[in-house]
């Protein structure tokens, strides 16, 4: 890999917090417009361990392709539901000027539509980016969970 300056370095790792930043405030204050725009257009989201540590049984359900198609399931998923998501001590590594992979340690609480406890997780994001034209984006990102309450807080 060629050598990055270090601050072309600091500034592609602080564009890229900047990017998981704006994923989960446009999950969580619904804006599905914005969501879709975090998402390369050939992206591959893993959501499943979204609702526990192991993968869903039919985990190739909860793979999706396409950043138009993650947007739909992300939106079909969360739409109703009051969700607070934070992402922290991202762990981010330059792969080359526009390529990067990291691991985002995350917490998530959902409440149901009636404000009732649905679903409070801790775990990871494991991501890949790529920088385009307008910006850095996700180009795959896969759940991992450590810890998930269902239904009770």
């Amino acid at each position: 890999m060629p050598e990055i300056d270090p601050i072309s370095r600091l500034s592609a790792i602080e564009e890229i917090k900047q990017l998981k930043a704006r994923y989960f405030r446009c999950m969580d204050t619904k804006d599905f417009v914005g969501l879709r725009k975090v998402f390369a257009d050939d992206a591959v989201f893993d959501a499943s361990c979204s609702l526990s540590i192991e993968p869903a049984e039919d985990a190739a359900n909860w793979v999706h392709s396409g950043g138009d198609t993650i947007a739909a399931f992300v939106e079909a998923a969360v739409a109703p539901l009051r969700t607070v998501h934070h992402g922290h001590c991202h762990e981010i590594e330059l792969l080359g000027e526009n390529d990067a992979r990291g691991v985002i340690a995350m917490e998530d609480q959902i409440w149901d539509a009636d404000g009732k406890p649905f679903l409070h997780g801790m775990g990871h994001y494991h991501e890949t980016y790529r920088r385009e034209a307008d910006g850095w984006k996700i180009v795959t990102s896969r759940i991992s969970r450590l810890h998930v309450i269902v239904g009770v807080e």
